[in-house]
Parts: C-alpha cells; structure tokens; sequence
C-alpha cells in the first residue's frame, strides 16, 4: 500500500463537509474502536495489592490494559505495551509485564461496527538473571517481570527482531528477545546535561575563602567544612607576614579602625591585644587610605597569638570567633594532604595574589614569586590541581613569562575581572584610566589568552541585574578561556528578585549559562547544584539501587524516566524521551537522547519544550529522519482534561532558548467527527479527556493511529463512576506528513 491513506475519500469528504459548516477542524476522526475495560488474559489473580500491602486478589487473572506503547504487528496486527500495572511500584507486585497483540478493525461509517481481538501476548522475563537485584519473580524458573520491577512505557523491535523497552523506574533501557527473554542487564542513563562549558567538562565548585558563609573565613576549620561540603578547590586570598611568610587573609589590613578608634571591620582579633596597639597605622592600599592593622606588620609568631573573627558579624553572627589561628599557605597545603591520604579524594588549592603591586612597594616582597616558591617547596605544583588568579595583570604576566619557566613549574592562571567602576590597580598606579570593561571585548579576551588558561569575572558580567544571560561566556570560551565566575552566596541580600531567595537557582543559571566553575561562601550548596549536572547516571526515586542501600540522590521525579521510546528510520537510532525535567535543567525541558544501538553510545538528542511545566509526554513515534511526533497532555480527565495534543518534533531545527522546535499536529479535544463515529461524539465534535494518552504512530501520510493508556481500573474520562475504556483512533490530518522511509503501515 502507498504512503496516501486508505481512508483518503473518506478523508476528503470529512473535510468538505466540515468545511461547509464553518471551518476546517485540525483533523478528522476516520476511524474508531473501543476494548471493554474488563478485558482479560490467562494469568494469574492480579490485584491483590493496596499501599504496597497485600490482601485479596481483585481479579481473575491479568488485566490486558493500559497499554503505553504500540507498534506494528504481523499481518495487519499491532503490538501494545501493558504498562506497570496498578498505578504504582508497591501495588503491581502481581501485575505481569507482557506486549498485547491486537487485530483493530475501525469503524468508518455511522453504520459500521469497530472491533478489537486480543490475540497472544509476549511475556518479558530474565530468565538468564540479567538483573542484578532481587526481583519479584526471583524464585520462579522463568523470573517472570512485575510492575514492581520495571515501569515500561514505550518499546520498539529493532531491525534485527529484538525488543527493546523504556523503562520509568530506572531509568533503564531493556533489551529483550523478540519472545521477551532479557538478552542484557539493564542499561542506565547516563546524565547528559549537556552544559555548555568550554571542552564539555564538569564544572569545578571553588570554596570562597573555604565555607565563608558557614565559618570565618581563611581559617583550616574554613577549608575543612568546605572540603566536607563537596568543595573541587578551596581558595586562600594570600599576603605576606614581616618575616616572609604566606599567610591566608583576604586583605593586607587585618583590622580596619576609623577614626574614633571603633573597629569596622575585622579577620582577627588584633585590636583586643594591647601589646599590638601600635602597630595601629595608616597605609595607602591600592591607592586609598586605610587606617588598621596591617599582616606585613606582623611576624608569623605575632599573628600565631591572634584569633580569627568573623568579618561579616551583622550577618554570619559570632559563634565561630575566637577559636581558630590564622593559617599559613603550607599549613593549608598540608590540610589538602592529609584529606588525600585519609580519603584519596584529591582537592585542589585556587590561591589568589592579593595586591601584588602594593606588596612590592609596601611590603617589600614579590607574592608571585613567593607563592611559586611555597608550592616547589611544599610539592604542590600539579597543574591540574593549581589555578593562580589575581585582580592585576602585570603579575600574572610576570609569572607565565618569567616566574614559573625558571621554577620548572607550569600552572594555569586566571585573569581576576571586577565590576566596570573598578580597574586593575596596576594600570591605575602607571596612571592607565582604564577600567575592567577594557578586559571584557573580545580582542581583550584574546589577549588575556596569551597568558592565563582563564577568566574570573564578577557574576554581573554573564548575568545581568535583570537576571538575564549575557554573551561573555560564550566569548570567553571562543578566545579559549576557562570562566571561573564569583560569588555566589546563600543570604538573601545577595540574591536578585529573580530567584526568590533560592540561591540554587542563581547557581543553575549560571551553569547553564555554560560557566567552567563558580566560587561559593557556600560549598555544600554549590556541589549539590552541580552533581545535578555531575552525577553519572540520571536516576528517579524508584531506581532499584535505592532499595539496596545506596543514599537516594535521585535527580529525576518519580516514575520521570522513559515515557516515550522509539527507533529512528536509519533503524539504528534508538531516541529515548524523559518524562519528568532532570534536576538542574530548567523546568519544563525534557531531555531527548539519541542512543546508536550498534555502540552503545548515548547523545543528547535535544529538550522537548512543554507548553505547561506540569505538563506530561505520553509517546513518541517517527516521521522522517528529521522529525518525530509526540503526545503531550495535561493531567486532567474528563471535564478537567483540557490539553492533550500531538506535535511534530524537529531534530534539526530549535527554537531562541535551544530546545527543539515543535509544531501542532493534533488537537485530541477538538476532533471533528462528521459521522458520529464515536460515541461520545456531540454536535459533530469528539474529544479524547481520557488522563494518559500514550499510544501513537503513523499509519500513513495523512493518518496517525493514537490510543489512551486506560490505567486500569481507573474511572473519570467518560464520567466519574464510569470505567475507562480503551479507545482507538483514526485521525486523518489536515496537512500530510513527509515521512521517511518505512515509516507508516506496508
């Protein structure tokens, strides 16, 4: 038979007649068939379960619905997925896991008759123990698949007859024999997130100060919690002692006094010692006097005696003040060590150069040199654990030509980018009027390349007061650049309007914004956001190495996985639909993945938009290699139902925010039904409010066959006490699809 529909007279007379009482419906039912819902095959009693307890079976043997997936079958049949069973994991334990053959003669005039013959089933098993946890079935010799083990909701037969089925559970795709023999273990999802970072790699999570909003800053009990947390890198601000020394402390000036003697601000507890009372001074620092207690006024066995302070008391409180010292550079160093040798996890440091022009010509030393001097020593020079920054640019200059060749060291650095009002104050002090915005053109991020591996910009430059995404990343990657972005805190002072005091929200902008890391006065919350993007595998709560002891860290919700499953026309793309958005994508998105049946390998495919967040897919079926259909609908039934729809799915073209570009094909509650095929028809309009529509594929050019999931024995798409039915549908479009090769009914 052609790719033009059998039904096509019918078809156009649907059309004119609609057209003549006013108007042209999306699509026209041609065809209708319904399945009793008290439909049966040989089986064991089924239903016995309720809240995962166990009591009488409810019925006779097993339930032949709802079905979640549809194919073609031999001889003019289809093949229909039984879903899980009773609606849940812990109720369908005695719900076994089987694909329907159905023969469905559809009625086309108001005087025809529908049918639909229940013919063999395939039953799905893992006799050979492919699964490596217990299943329900465990005992018997066939290990017989429940919908206690697996959430199947879509399923296709591969070009070489084996059956392959999504899994919702899991995630899992399920690779069976075409008799239903599971030929592999489960294979998980991997965790695509897809993040636009310069060479694709993970981003890296930077402990500002170590864990600042949680303990005081630059302390070893900082750089522990933040560690603890989940920290890649923990960042000691560097100045120097009167004897030398390296020290972490985020400013030179440890204790600023204003004229009435009252401290302002403060890391340590200086002022409390009179025997320092005067060492009290004024020094231009960075060109602005400041009046405190300086660090290269101090020896390191004098700033031993001190106590670190919390610096923002107003808002992070006092309870840590006073309890610890402030630590050196190898003292830090040794910290990271000793967690490598305790743990094997290895952390890295993110040392920053503090003032490096005023260090040289106030206190006397060159940081640069004495930083590379401390890691050689300390043996702490492994590139993949080192990254050096600084707000200037001469230093870091010096360091990449000079410094670290005649060190035998090579690190990588990363060019510090403040605020536009600002500017590097080694410009400033050879009277450069330049500001940072000079470091932000392209040609500037191109220079910077020549010398730094990166890019450190204050937040605001890839993320504007309005909460919008600029083009600095994107520039920054194409020079080559890393782009290490700070500082994302907790508090609520710090966060726009736009994230409603979710700090993980701001943190999830700026990792889809494709940034390679981000520093964080919280650690433990930044490596949550970003193991959402890290974690190997995407996992929903239901995934079975949950139930085996592993700390549940699912990224997906509930039964989110595989609703949609279908092979690709070149038969050997396997495209694989989530139902629920992963952790971390933004809400609404959907992720499409492409998975080559010969290799294995897993790609993102793209992210189905839906047009309401608490919207769900329902199926997916080819149409040519470039385009897919699928089945969204909201969670209403019957007069609530509103939205069930069937869109076709370009692969290849994407909308302004980069998902896939999608178009209307079928309004499922507004079909034009001239005939009175159905009966629920009215007025010449059917609609299909059934909850979960779950079932398409294209019969020909002009007709696609579309059926609900009926989850038995639910009740409310034809009315409240009502059992739900299946029902089959016909539907000629109103503009024919261009379908790929053996796409449609042969």
């Amino acid at each position: 038979m052609s790719n033009r529909s059998k039904y096509g007279a019918l078809g156009r007379l649907s059309l004119l007649l609609s057209l003549a009482l006013g108007g042209a419906q999306a699509v026209t039912l041609v065809g209708y068939a319904e399945l009793p819902a008290d439909t049966f095959a040989a089986g064991p009693a089924s239903g016995a379960y309720s809240g995962g307890l166990r009591g009488e079976a409810r019925f006779p043997s097993q339930p032949v619905q709802g079905f979640s997936g549809v194919q073609f079958g031999p001889q003019g049949s289809y093949w229909f997925l039984s879903d899980n069973g009773f609606g849940a994991k812990n109720n369908s334990a005695d719900s076994l896991l089987r694909i329907h053959r159905l023969n469905l003669t559809p009625k086309t005039a108001p005087t025809g008759t529908g049918r639909v013959e229940v013919g063999n089933f395939i039953s799905l098993r893992d006799p050979d123990r492919k699964v490596a946890w217990p299943i329900v079935g465990e005992a018997g010799p066939e290990r017989l698949l429940t919908g206690a083990d697996f959430d199947p909701e879509g399923f296709f037969f591969a070009p070489d007859g084996t059956l392959w089925v999504g899994d919702e559970f899991g995630p899992y795709l399920l690779h069976f024999s075409a008799d239903g023999r599971l030929l592999d273990a489960p294979i998980p999802t991997p965790n695509l997130a897809g993040l636009p970072t310069l060479r694709g790699q993970a981003p890296v999570v930077v402990g500002h100060r170590g864990s600042s909003g949680t303990r005081p800053e630059h302390t070893l009990e900082s750089y522990r919690v933040a560690i603890e947390g989940g920290a890649d890198f923990i960042e000691p601000d560097l100045v120097v002692t009167k004897d030398g020394v390296l020290i972490a402390r985020h400013e030179p000036v440890i204790a600023v006094v204003d004229a009435a003697g009252k401290v302002t601000e403060a890391t340590v507890d200086v002022a409390s010692h009179p025997e320092f009372a005067s060492r009290l001074t004024t020094k231009k620092l960075d060109g602005v006097d400041v009046r405190g207690y300086f660090a290269e006024d101090f020896t390191l066995a004098e700033l031993k005696t001190m106590r670190a302070v919390e610096r923002l008391p107003a808002l992070r409180g006092r309870a840590y003040d006073s309890q610890f010292e402030v630590p050196t550079l190898a003292e830090v160093i040794a910290l990271v060590k000793d967690v490598e040798a305790r743990t094997g996890r290895k952390v890295g440091l993110y040392p920053e150069t503090k003032h490096p022009t005023y260090m040289a010509q106030v206190a006397g030393r060159d940081v640069s040199q004495l930083l590379v001097d401390t890691l050689k020593k300390e043996g702490f020079t492994d590139p993949a654990r080192v990254f050096i920054q600084s707000f200037e640019t001469a230093n870091l200059r010096d360091l990449k030509a000079n410094i670290m060749p005649k060190a035998g060291v090579n690190l990588p650095l990363v060019q510090l980018v403040s605020s536009p009002d600002e500017a590097p104050y080694d410009w400033t002090a050879k009277g450069d009027a330049r500001k940072y915005d000079a470091l932000t053109t392209d040609a500037a991020l191109r220079d910077i390349a020549s010398y730094a591996s990166g890019v450190g910009p204050y937040k605001r430059w890839i993320v504007d007061e309005k909460a919008q995404t600029t083009d600095f990343v994107t520039r920054a990657h194409a020079a080559g650049l890393l782009v290490h972005t700070w500082t994302m805190r907790n508090e609520p002072a710090y966060l726009l309007p736009a994230y409603k005091n979710d700090p993980e929200a701001e943190m999830r902008q700026f990792l889809r914004a494709g940034v390679d890391g981000l520093f964080t006065d919280f650690p433990a919350t930044g490596a949550k956001v970003a193991a959402e993007y890290t974690a190997a595998q995407v996992r929903s709560p239901q995934n079975p190495a949950f139930s085996t002891g592993a700390a549940n860290a699912a990224n997906i919700g509930s039964s989110g996985g595989f609703e949609g499953l279908t092979l690709g026309v070149d038969g050997v793309t396997a495209y694989a639909l989530l139902e629920k958005t992963v952790a971390g994508d933004v809400s609404g998105q959907l992720r499409l993945h492409a998975v080559n049946l010969g290799t294995r390998q897993w790609a993102l495919a793209g992210r189905y938009p839906l047009e309401d967040t608490a919207n769900a897919i329902g199926d997916l079926t080819p149409v040519n290699a470039d385009t897919l259909l699928v089945l969204e609908r909201d969670g209403g039934s019957g007069a609530a139902a509103k939205f069930k729809r069937v869109y076709s799915v370009s692969l290849r073209e994407k909308n302004a925010d980069g998902t896939l570009k999608k178009t209307l094909v079928a309004d499922l509650m507004n079909v034009s039904d001239p005939q009175n095929l159905a009966p629920s028809t009215v007025a010449g309009k059917f609609t299909f409010p059934y909850v979960t529509i779950e079932n398409v594929i294209v019969l020909d050019a002009d007709t696609i066959l579309v059926a609900n999931d009926n989850n038995y024995p639910a009740t409310g798409g034809r009315g409240a006490t009502v059992k739900d039915v299946n029902e089959f549908l016909w539907l000629k479009l109103d503009q024919p699809l261009t379908l790929g090769a053996g796409v449609g009914r042969r």
